[in-house]
């Protein structure tokens, strides 16, 4: 490849990475980044320096005139966002400047825009896509800013007259003055991936032992927070039609026990509703109070009621609810969702905007009751519970009469919770194919009589107002089913559509009890190829997440003390392993103590004089001529002692350069013979000259004063 072919290439892949980050936070249109991505592949084939010659001065002026106007209009009118306005205005600039690159200048420009749009990309995602982009981005501009570099410097010499290359092969294209014909751009790669990974390698270690001065991070989110299909805080019936589930992201769940030790019905509540009008669902009390906090946690609950403890850690995605998700029981909260509030419904309100994906800790109470510690309602019930929880509306009969029939034969009021909820699973199906007429003025009876198949909040629903036909308290609540459980990271990925209604019933002293009368949901299974890839990808962006983006000084302490605890394991085990080496000495040779000895001043001095001489030996025999240079150097420096030797060193010196360009003095020759067979050589008078001095020096063992200088000067004559 050529070098200006790879310089293109490697610019665009610079340009591409900035605005490729920029394309995954969904701040603009998929349509607006398409049209984009046209223009930069039309730039690669079209001929853009025709391009801007074609067109005159006059309409680069009217464009960048233009620019303001439309930017005001943009945000005024269509955008309505000074953000999205500029990234509108810098995908134009971009674009303009791709169809009209002509000048290393123009590079530049597009260098920094996609600088620009990285950073932009920054601000508004922490995707696991913004770090490949930013890889990705890393390497290109090394690359590139080393070939810009070398062409901007090549084309200046060459521009000055300084360079002209001595061989021009014959199939090179152009003026004849390229200086990177053939240019090795394999080994150029090659060392721009190392570069890449020692910087890599430098920087992630800063970046986790520099201190931290915040508690994580929070990104705003490009876009509005969208309603999560199948949670709201209302309820309706009625509604006819097949429910659309959706893949949609909501958050991600990591609990502090292996997935396998928890319940398989562990759930992530949200909002508990009371008020049932006979078709939907509500809540009929919306005072609230603020939670206390102690410790860093705002303090729900003064005590667990068993031992199984649960603590959660819940990224949540952007979502239009200000809800507190979170297993049942919740007994505390992390202090990152800032100032939270409940209401009578134990429902968790947090009173902080979220416009970004946020990561907080949950701690729950998930013990099981024990159906022999459930003890018999009291003769009145709490003023608010017999208010709120036992309110029914004007609904078919037979709903009632089915609710005594079905548990006629249990004995207290948690038995028949049960039998209703198995008599649910069991006699109705589920189906998102919501059938029966439109018009039905119950549609709770409509489902237990006469359709018999629905999604969640039927089921709920039904099994909330038959319950409160038999006296037992109960609530209807919205939240979310597990989700899908990643083996690898050991978390649960929750999306829309596992968007889930189930009931909470009152039994003292567990209070709030939850039951869920929906049957299993069928489903359909992906390959075991799929969900490995996909399990990867999940389990990777969870750590992205949770270790990188929100990295705090509380996992920067925890990190530390780690590698403290291991530093000191690694300097104990090391300590025995020496320790129990020097007694297996002992016992083997006896009480031999060498220790004094090695550690001895001469010891050491022997030592080191043995590695030197070893070194020597090994370079003598493979690099014999380094070693003589060496020699003469060591004998030059003594030349003020001993100038007869630094003379003969500097003639055998002169030989060795004479050698190495093609004429060698065979070994029946004397030094005068070798000297006059090359008399006729451009630099034959030097080395008689050299020859001269070195033979009265030898062999006459007389040396007069300039004869140090002259044979230096002799020797460099020949070397040119």
């Amino acid at each position: 490849m050529s070098f200006a072919s790879y310089y293109k290439l490697s610019s665009y892949g610079l340009i591409t990475a900035g605005f490729l980050a920029l394309a995954t936070t969904g701040a603009l249109s998929p349509v607006m980044f398409s049209l984009f991505g046209c223009v930069l592949a039309a730039s690669w084939f079209a001929d853009t320096a025709k391009i801007r010659r074609a067109l005159p001065g006059t309409i680069w002026w009217g464009v960048g005139i233009l620019c303001l106007p439309a930017f005001y209009f943009d945000y005024r009118l269509l955008s309505r966002s000074i953000l999205l306005s500029m990234l509108h205005l810098m995908l134009f600039v971009a674009a303009v400047k791709l169809l009209t690159r002509n000048t290393d200048r123009d590079y530049v420009y597009l260098y920094l825009l996609s600088l620009g749009a990285l950073l932009a990309a920054a601000a508004l995602t922490v995707h696991l896509m913004f770090l490949l982009c930013l890889i990705l981005f890393l390497g290109a501009g090394i690359n590139t800013l080393i070939l810009f570099e070398m062409n901007h410097s090549s084309t200046r010499a060459l521009m000055g007259g300084m360079i002209r290359p001595a061989f021009v092969p014959r199939n090179l294209t152009g003026t004849g003055f390229e200086l990177f014909a053939g240019f090795p751009s394999k080994s150029m790669a090659a060392h721009t991936l190392a570069l890449t990974a020692a910087i890599l390698g430098f920087a992630v270690p800063l970046f986790f032992f520099l201190p931290r001065i915040s508690l994580g991070v929070r990104y705003h989110a490009a876009s509005r927070p969208e309603m999560i299909s199948g949670f709201s805080e209302k309820v309706e019936l009625g509604a006819l039609g097949r429910i659309k589930t959706s893949d949609q992201l909501v958050m991600k769940v990591k609990a502090d026990a292996p997935g396998f030790r928890l319940p398989s019905d562990l759930k992530w509540r949200g909002i508990a509703l009371d008020y049932f009008d006979g078709k939907s669902w509500s809540r009929s009390r919306s005072d609230r109070s603020r939670i206390p906090t102690q410790a860093g946690f705002y303090k729900l609950e003064q005590a667990a009621q068993g031992t199984d403890v649960l603590i959660q850690t819940i990224l949540l995605q952007p979502i239009a609810t200000d809800i507190v998700f979170g297993s049942h029981k919740i007994l505390a909260v992390s202090g990152d969702l800032g100032w939270l509030e409940r209401d009578e419904s134990d429902n968790i309100y947090s009173l902080t905007k979220r416009t970004g994906a946020i990561r907080y800790a949950i701690v729950s109470d998930i013990t099981r009751p024990d159906p022999t510690l459930i003890t018999p309602y009291p003769d009145r019930l709490p003023s608010e519970i017999e208010t709120y929880c036992l309110q029914v509306p004007e609904v078919d009969g037979r709903v009632a009469a089915l609710a005594h029939s079905v548990t006629a034969m249990a004995r207290t009021p948690f038995e028949k919770a049960l039998v209703l909820e198995d008599y649910l699973r069991r006699a109705y199906g589920y189906s998102l194919d919501l059938r029966g007429t439109p018009t039905h003025p119950d549609p709770l009876a409509m489902f237990l009589f006469d359709v018999r198949r629905g999604h969640c909040e039927y089921f709920a629903s039904a099994m909330t107002i038959m319950l409160r036909q038999l006296g037992i308290p109960a609530r209807l609540v919205n939240g979310f089913r597990t989700g899908t459980y990643n083996r690898l990271s050991d978390h649960w990925t929750v999306r829309q559509r596992d968007a889930h209604s189930w009931v909470e019933a009152w039994f003292p002293p567990y209070d709030w009890v939850e039951f869920d009368p929906t049957p299993a949901e069928p489903g359909s299974r992906a390959p075991a190829i799929g969900n490995a890839i996909a399990d990867l990808w999940d389990a990777f962006d969870f750590w992205w997440a949770d270790e990188v983006v929100n990295y705090d000084i509380r996992k920067q302490s925890s990190l530390i003390q780690a590698g403290r605890v291991s530093l000191q394991g690694i300097q104990k085990a090391a300590l025995k392993f020496v320790q129990d080496a020097g007694l297996i000495i002992d016992n083997r040779i006896g009480d031999l103590r060498p220790s004094r000895w090695i550690l001895s001043l001469p010891a050491i001095l022997t030592g080191l004089f043995g590695v030197l001489l070893l070194t020597f030996v090994l370079l003598s025999r493979r690099h014999p001529a380094h070693m003589r240079r060496i020699l003469r150097t060591l004998r030059s420096a003594r030349s003020n002692k001993d100038k007869r030797a630094a003379i003969v060193g500097f003639y055998e010196e002169a030989l060795e350069v004479l050698h190495s360009r093609g004429w060698k003095r065979e070994k029946n020759q004397t030094p005068r013979e070798f000297a006059l067979e090359l008399a006729s050589e451009p630099f034959g008078h030097a080395l008689a000259s050299l020859t001269a001095i070195y033979q009265r020096v030898r062999f006459g063992r007389i040396t007069e004063e300039g004869d140090m200088a002259r044979v230096r000067e002799l020797l460099h004559s020949l070397r040119k």
